[in-house]
């Protein structure tokens, strides 16, 4: 309760500091004094001060307040009050780096107190002026936004109050309002250097992730976009603590300048984001809000006031940056916030090898010059480096690039420069841009990928840069035309076997027509399709090369001389056909017929036969041969100029048909008869009639009972006709001896014993015994043995023919 109670009693009395100074005019303070710091010399802040009030009675004052408003290195930087002060004593903040004057003093004091303030710093190098501003009043002022800043100390304060209490202060008439911190400088006066943490003006309630300035004369500026890995939008300033905004817990929406004890190292005085009323309740943790930032001007028409002044120390230092040259000649240029530089060796050389902001010297390689800021015989005590890189221009070489002329004899033809840019810049490319130029002032750039010469032994130039270290050189190109003739070339080769007038061809045996006669240091260096390719060096073909024209194309070669081209030469590549041969056949062959042969011959056509070579694959050289056995036989014709060609003559055996079986399948008083033959050749059959009609099938239907005669004809290779004689012969199924004259009597039909190729039938009965035999004199039987009925049963027939052949069936007998 204590603490809370003097923190009431310093807000009241903070707003009654405020507040008075809205009811009066407030006095002014106005300082001079711009000079260079001297290392390890403290050096006054002013060389002059003057504070005076519109009221001439107000002539005294109670505090001052003195703070080093930009560049402060903390823990190097002092300011402390020199002189005789007696009735003003000091204090200093390390923190702030706020130097207190306190009076109650007369304005004629305090400006000799501030006259007599001195700043010292230990740091050695420096990388920034010290501004310092001088209050009247109790607000932090910072001289590069002209504005003042309150800390406010509130434990618990939510956002939304510290905004209302931020808007309902005024200070001389400028406008408070809950401090927006856009630049550097701001946030290290509000942040580091400020009495405490506490709530600034901004705020991604509206929109999530979008964080802008809601107070004050940048509200509605959008200054940051996205969480932990967002970005600053169109430049603008953000200084957030590392791994924040994160909005922690969903609804942390409100920016908050981060504790110190959990600001990230380098971050001091940078933000995170908070809920509108607390991070934590406890007042102890670093979370939990203790009170809020007020800055005042900005506002349109708002008063001037100078109740605060500033000064400048200046830092002495040297920007002197890394720097490249070509060549060994150097200008190098530096500048300083002092009016000289010095010029060493090294960090710690007494020797000074030049004086002033500019050095021409020659250099032999990559050097480090130490610089010194110097003013007034007074030098930095910290010397800054400057490397100097010094490049080697590219080597090049001045060509002459020989190309062969055009079709058009007359020194003009079409080169590919960029093939020469290894010859100029020593086959090293890496690195290096090659650039052709028409003139010598590197104006009229050739861009194109081949370029036409003016004339012959034109000169263009060639700029090579270096891109990594910018460096050029300048080369001289000659363009030379060779207009010299080439002797030509006529390549033959046999057609394939398509036909077709197309072939493959070695390119290389031209290789000797067109070198003949020509110096030793000439050779062909490709073939091409056309002239211009030849003439471009692109698009060659390789030397096995199947012409696309058929019987008769041009192809070009290209001789160089000295890695120039020396001349474009034609090839002339002719197909010669091939003798021309009836086409592939099958032929057939008689076995039937063996020994007697058939003739196959070479089969030349369109011309006389005994113009050609053969060779047969039975190794006969003849025109024609004689063969009697089936098989392949290939022939291979060739012309006196060697092309050949290639016949196959297959021999297929065929032959007369040979008759295997005939089966015979009565159906009633009719027969189906089936022939079944073998042999080689493709067989037709017709029916008691060698002149036909033929059939392809082998089967006869509806053939009557009696002897009939077939026919087979060798349709594959005509080989002839054979015949077979067939026997369709019927007899009763049953029959019933009975006496009544129908069905008494059992007989063959269609033949009879005695009759044509017939010579008796057999009958038995089922245990194979004889019964009776049919003749030509007892041709039927009436079911009796040795004049004894015999009973009912089926009984077995053998007809016996002429031929050798047996007929066989079975019947019934039934009474």
């Amino acid at each position: 309760m204590h603490q809370v109670k003097l923190l009431f009693i310093l807000i009241v009395s903070l707003c009654f500091v405020v507040d008075a100074y809205s009811q009066n005019l407030p006095p002014e303070i106005t300082v001079t004094g711009e000079q260079i710091y001297c290392y390890e010399a403290p050096i006054p802040i002013v060389t002059s001060a003057t504070i005076t009030d519109p009221d001439v009675t107000d002539n005294t004052l109670d505090e001052i307040y003195i703070q080093i408003s930009e560049g402060y290195s903390l823990g190097n930087d002092t300011l402390t009050l020199g002189g005789v002060n007696p009735n003003i004593t000091a204090s200093w903040s390390i923190t702030e780096a706020l130097l207190t004057l306190t009076g109650p003093a007369t304005f004629a004091e305090f400006e000799t107190a501030i006259e007599n303030v001195f700043f010292e710093t230990t740091q050695t190098a420096f990388t920034s002026d010290r501004s310092f501003s001088i209050n009247l009043g109790n607000a932090n002022f910072l001289p590069s936004t002209g504005h003042y800043y309150f800390y406010v100390a509130d434990l618990g304060i939510t956002w939304a109050q510290a905004r209302d209490a931020a808007a309902a202060q005024t200070y001389f008439g400028l406008q408070g309002y809950l401090a927006t911190l856009t630049s550097q400088e701001e946030a290290q006066l509000a942040g580091e250097q400020s009495a405490g943490t506490g709530w600034i003006g901004a705020s991604d309630q509206e929109v999530e992730g979008t964080w802008k300035w809601v107070t004050g004369p940048e509200a509605g500026i959008v200054f940051y976009i996205g969480a932990v890995n967002g970005s600053a939008p169109n430049g603008e300033f953000s200084f957030w603590n590392c791994g924040e905004p994160n909005n922690f817990g969903g609804n942390e929406d409100y920016a908050h300048i981060t504790d110190q004890s959990v600001a990230c190292p380098g971050r001091i005085g940078s933000w995170n984001d908070l809920p509108i009323n607390s991070g934590e309740s406890d007042p102890n943790n670093p979370y939990y809000p203790k009170g809020y930032i007020v800055e005042f001007g900005g506002f349109p028409g708002e008063p001037e006031i100078n109740l605060s002044a500033s000064s400048v120390v200046i830092m002495p230092r040297v920007e002197a940056e890394e720097q490249q040259f070509c060549g060994n000649e150097v200008e190098l240029t530096v500048s300083a916030n002092t009016s000289n530089v010095l010029w060493y060796e090294s960090p710690s050389s007494a020797t000074v090898i030049h004086s002033g902001f500019n050095y021409t010297t020659t250099l032999s390689g990559t050097t480090t010059f130490w610089l010194e800021a110097e003013e007034n015989g007074c030098g930095s005590i910290t010397r800054s480096p400057l490397t100097v890189f010094v490049n080697d221009n590219p080597s090049v070489n001045d060509i002459t690039i020989t190309q062969c002329d055009d079709e058009v004899i007359d020194g003009i033809t079409t080169f590919v420069l960029s093939d020469s840019n290894d010859a100029i810049i020593n086959g090293n490319s890496t690195n290096f841009q090659v650039q052709y130029f028409i003139d010598d002032t590197l104006n009229l750039e050739i861009v194109t990928p081949t370029y036409t010469n003016q004339f012959n032994n034109q000169l263009i130039y060639v700029l090579v840069t270096n891109t990594t270290t910018g460096c050029s050189s300048i080369a001289e190109v000659t363009l030379f035309v060779n207009i010299t003739s080439a002797n030509s070339a006529v390549l033959n080769a046999c057609d394939s076997l398509n036909e077709d007038g197309f072939t493959v061809f070695n390119l290389m045996d031209a290789n000797d027509q067109l070198l003949n006669g020509l110096s030793t240091d000439v050779q062909v260096d490709g073939y091409y399709e056309s002239y211009n390719n030849a003439i471009l060096d692109v698009n060659a073909i390789v030397p096995n090369y199947t012409n696309d024209l058929p019987y008769n194309q041009t192809v070009y070669a290209r001789l160089e001389q000295n890695l120039g081209c020396y001349a474009i030469a034609e090839i002339e590549l002719v197909v010669n056909e091939l003798p021309q041969l009836l086409p592939n056949e099958e032929v057939f062959y008689c076995l039937n017929t063996f020994p007697e042969t058939i003739t196959l011959d070479g089969g030349i056509i369109n011309d006389i036969p005994n113009n050609y070579y053969y060779q047969w694959s039975n190794g006969e050289t003849t025109m024609s041969i004689d063969i009697n056995q089936p098989g392949v036989y290939d022939v291979v014709v060739t012309k006196p100029d060697g092309c050949s060609n290639e016949r196959r003559i297959t021999i297929s055996a065929s032959s007369t048909a040979t008759v295997e079986n005939v089966v015979l399948e009565a159906t009633g008083n009719e027969y189906i008869v089936t022939v079944q033959t073998s042999g080689e050749g493709v067989y037709q059959y017709a029916l008691d009639s060698n002149l036909g009609p033929f059939q392809d099938s082998n089967q006869f239907l509806n053939v009557s009972v009696g002897r009939h005669t077939v026919f087979i004809r060798d349709i594959k290779n005509n080989c002839g006709i054979t015949s077979e004689d067939i026997y369709a012969f019927g007899y009763p199924r049953f029959f019933t001896p009975n006496g009544d004259s129908t069905n008494d009597i059992w007989q063959l039909k269609g033949i009879a014993p005695g009759n044509g190729d017939l010579l008796k039938v057999d009958i038995y009965n089922r245990y194979g015994k004889l019964l009776k035999t049919l003749n030509s004199s007892n041709d039927f039987w009436d079911g009796t043995y040795n004049g004894t009925p015999l009973p009912n049963a089926d009984y077995w027939f053998i007809a016996s023919l002429e031929t050798g052949e047996n007929l066989t069936g079975h019947f019934s007998l039934k009474r």
